[in-house]
């Protein structure tokens, strides 16, 4: 009797040692653009090129756009997760290829491959605060911000 209330005594005070190292989180760290989210932002408006056909056509909405980032923060399988139309899929795609390489994600303080996804957005302007896509817009003069 002696021994089986030690081994209860004994499994009772080393549980909270086996809980304490099962719980412990990894420690993760995401992918990130050089410069952070200013420079991403920075980058896709001067590189983003409205496509002359979907300028024609009134195209505009959000397109969203998966990859990649490597072990070593190359970017990789580019791909179109939430399509609006052909020319400003293939814009989104074009412009996340050309992305410089990116700062890796880490798990534990080693690097790790992670998925990213990135909405580009499309949108017709007649002026500062109106854009196409709302039902009041009508004006013919326009200007185009990503």
């Amino acid at each position: 009797m002696k021994r089986i209330i030690s081994f209860f005594l004994i499994l009772l005070l080393s549980a909270p040692l086996c809980c304490t190292f099962a719980q412990e989180k990894d420690k993760i760290v995401m992918p990130e653009y050089p410069g952070g989210q200013a420079a991403l932002r920075k980058f896709l408006i001067s590189e983003l090129k409205y496509p002359a056909e979907a300028r024609a056509a009134n195209e505009v909405g959000e397109v969203l756009v998966g990859f990649t980032v490597g072990m070593d923060g190359s970017i990789s399988g580019v791909r179109v997760l939430k399509p609006v139309s052909p020319a400003l899929n293939a814009e989104a795609v074009r412009v996340v290829q050309m992305m410089k390489y990116w700062r890796p994600g880490t798990r534990n303080g080693k690097p790790v491959r992670a998925e990213m996804t990135i909405p580009i957005n499309f949108k017709t302007v007649i002026d500062n605060n109106k854009y196409l896509n709302d039902d009041d817009g009508s004006s013919k003069s326009k200007r185009d911000i990503f």
